[in-house]
């Protein structure tokens, strides 16, 4: 890593060097920091245990993030090394076989300790903010510390470019007569837009800005009828993922390479790529497991280009839906149906 120096002054005032600390006097003040400020870490986090047990070890801090997955704080005195990276991966992996609501037990049972909140019910909790379980994991990686070497950062990146998040966040201190600064940095981030500051808004802020959307695009109705005819064929957990068009349904399964994740299987959009119409998107994987389905489902209803990948239909006319929802209903519980055999099966090779 690059030494970072600093210097203070003002008007009148010679440009006056601040002393570097090497690293705080302990690895508990910084995690006491981070307890107390956890807005230095990421916006929007919610810190949900500290020292929590896992296989492997102690986790430092854990905690929620705006979009309901786990994050996984592994913190270092002084410079990151291999050793953090290893730690964040075996910590990550050890939470991954826990079933959602085996882990929902354990986070709760041992919330409340070194000054984070205690949540009693901790599905419940969950539920209320964020819908299934299932969106916990897989769970992000974030080493912090004073520093990184070359070798921890080599790996960090390397692994970020999969698909795993990990992030690397390095805190430098200073003096400043009794006080002491902290400087901010990310070596590693999965996504610049994540970035504190930049942060996506928060799923509250996103239904907000949806639904402000509906009630200007002038087709709510026709919007909500779609959305509530494919709810009733997915099971009641499905997360919706909400932006501001409209809604990904989204559910749990083991993709390539045994990781688990929510993944879109439809999305209802309003007012999209044009005014005045509703669209369906199909996510690539209901074609890529549901092969038969989808094939008896583009003979009935014309499929479009979808911008992100995957197919789409569009519905034109309140009449347009009425013509095709039966198709498309019949689709999405095959979808169900099949998807509750083989969610927890990663895809044949």
């Amino acid at each position: 890593m690059d030494e970072i120096n600093l210097w203070k002054t003002g008007p009148g005032q010679e440009l006056a060097p601040l002393e570097s600390v090497a690293q705080l006097e302990t690895e508990l003040q910084l995690e006491d920091i981070l307890v107390a400020h956890p807005e230095l870490l990421d916006g929007g986090i919610e810190l949900v245990g500290r020292q929590t047990p896992a296989a492997g070890g102690w986790l430092d801090l854990l905690a929620v993030d705006a979009d309901g997955r786990l994050v996984i704080y592994e913190l270092k005195r002084g410079m990151l090394g291999r050793d953090a990276v290893t730690q964040v991966l075996d910590y990550a992996s050890a939470l991954a076989e826990m079933e959602p609501g085996a882990l929902a037990e354990h986070i709760g049972a041992r919330s409340g300790e070194g000054g984070v909140q205690r949540i009693e019910d901790f599905a419940a909790w969950y539920e209320d903010r964020f819908g299934d379980l299932q969106r916990l994991l897989p769970a992000r990686m974030v080493m912090v510390g004073l520093g990184v070497d070359e070798t921890a950062l080599r790996i960090a990146r390397f692994i970020g470019e999969g698909p795993h998040d990990i992030e690397v966040i390095t805190f430098h201190g200073f003096r400043d007569g009794e006080a002491t600064l902290l400087a901010r940095q990310l070596p590693v981030q999965r996504d610049a837009s994540t970035a504190r500051g930049t942060a996506r808004p928060s799923i509250e802020e996103r239904r907000r800005l949806l639904d402000e959307h509906l009630g200007q695009s002038g087709v709510r109705g026709r919007y909500e009828a779609v959305l509530d005819a494919l709810r009733e064929q997915m099971p009641s957990g499905v997360f919706e993922n909400a932006t501001t068009y409209g809604v990904s349904l989204q559910l749990s399964s083991i993709g390539p390479g045994g990781v688990r994740g929510p993944r879109p299987y439809f999305g209802v959009f309003a007012g999209y790529r044009s005014e005045g119409v509703v669209e369906i998107s199909l996510g690539t994987i209901t074609e890529q497991r549901h092969a038969e389905a989808y094939a008896a489902l583009a003979e009935s209803v014309a499929l479009s280009g979808w911008p992100h990948g995957g197919k789409a239909i569009v519905i034109e006319s309140d009449e347009r839906w009425e013509q095709i929802k039966p198709y498309v209903c019949e689709f999405a519980g095959a979808v169900y149906e099949e998807w509750l055999r083989y969610r927890n099966e990663p895809p044949a090779e």
